[in-house]
């Protein structure tokens, strides 16, 4: 009984070493944390003005060939960019895909006498 509850007391101090630990590492993700929210929503915004920027690359291209204009390059320097950001923002659109509801107070009524 005794060498189990020394057992039961080391575990628990391993345990909360590690746990704190974890949380003092900065590769370690809280995804609830506001300011990981905030990061992924300007990686977002990020993503979609590098296909703006892509969208209309092409169609200044295709209006009017423009001297010192070097389309590919400029194409090939975006690419690399958009393919980190997508490495980053992918999970997090299938995590938000697959995210279940769970249901509290407020998206229940019960019916009111009458009605």
């Amino acid at each position: 009984m005794k060498n189990t509850f020394l057992a039961l007391c080391f575990s628990v101090a391993v345990f909360s070493t590690a746990t704190t630990v974890l949380a003092d590492d900065r590769y370690v993700i809280d995804q609830r944390d506001p300011h990981y929210q905030t990061a992924q929503e300007h990686l977002s915004r990020a993503a979609q003005a590098l296909r703006l920027a892509q969208t209309e690359l092409k169609n200044a291209e295709a209006n009017h060939p423009l001297p010192g204009l070097d389309l590919v390059r400029m194409l090939s320097q975006i690419r690399p960019v958009e393919e980190t950001i997508n490495v980053i923002l992918v999970p997090e659109q299938k995590r938000y895909r697959y995210q279940e509801l769970t249901p509290d107070g407020q998206f229940f009524t019960t019916p009111r006498i009458g009605e």
